[in-house]
């Protein structure tokens, strides 16, 4: 009963978090859903290396090795040393964001739609033999409600791994082909500390 009673806590805290991130982002015209008002967006191939030849971008401040403007950091979880050894953002990159138990972080919000179907980044387990890492999408409906929808949840073995293609639910919201959503991610470690690193959505499902 306190395991379920803690993670309840830990699923309102990240609601929350998700709220004011997209509260924080107001006067940047993405607010409803649909949206359209997206800015300009840089593609690239940050999974090539492990067959996957798939366009991204990056989330807002995915890479972590600047201002994580926008967004939304409880329970310790903050920008550490220590970059994925991969480095797919930049030969330079050296930081990661550090999730300690109990911890949850929320992105800025980015646009998404019909042709965002995945969500893709780098992960590593610190600690805790069965700890898990819980990603959630938060997409705001056009009456304001901040919903949350699973989105996958990872294992990990104690080293940096790529974490697979995770499929948005959330991108099938807007009404027409042509409309995007705000979404939010939110990372929550369960039962130990994770990293992660380097966090992108696949804005081509059309190829």
């Amino acid at each position: 009963m306190n395991g379920f009673i803690r993670r309840a806590g830990l699923a309102a805290v990240a609601a929350m978090v998700a709220a004011m991130a997209f509260a924080s982002t107001a006067s940047a015209g993405i607010l409803t859903a649909p949206a359209k008002d997206c800015g300009d967006e840089s593609l690239s191939q940050p999974f090539s290396r492990f067959g996957d030849g798939h366009q991204y971008k990056v989330v807002p401040g995915g890479s972590f090795e600047g201002a994580l403007t926008d967004w939304t950091l409880a329970g310790g979880a903050k920008v550490v040393a220590g970059n994925e050894p991969w480095k797919v953002g930049g030969s330079t990159h050296a930081k990661s964001l550090v999730l300690p138990a109990g911890s949850t972080a929320v992105t800025a919000p980015t646009c998404v739609g019909l042709g965002e179907p995945t969500v893709r980044f780098f992960a590593k387990k610190n600690s805790g033999l069965l700890s898990t890492l819980a990603v959630t999408v938060y997409v705001k409906t056009s009456l304001g409600l901040v919903v949350p929808v699973p989105v996958g949840v990872l294992g990990g073995n104690g080293s940096w791994n790529v974490g697979p293609q995770m499929l948005i639910v959330a991108n099938l919201l807007p009404l027409l082909p042509g409309d995007r959503t705000p979404v939010a991610f939110g990372f929550t470690p369960v039962l130990g500390s994770w990293q992660i690193d380097d966090v992108y959505v696949d804005p081509m499902r059309v190829r």
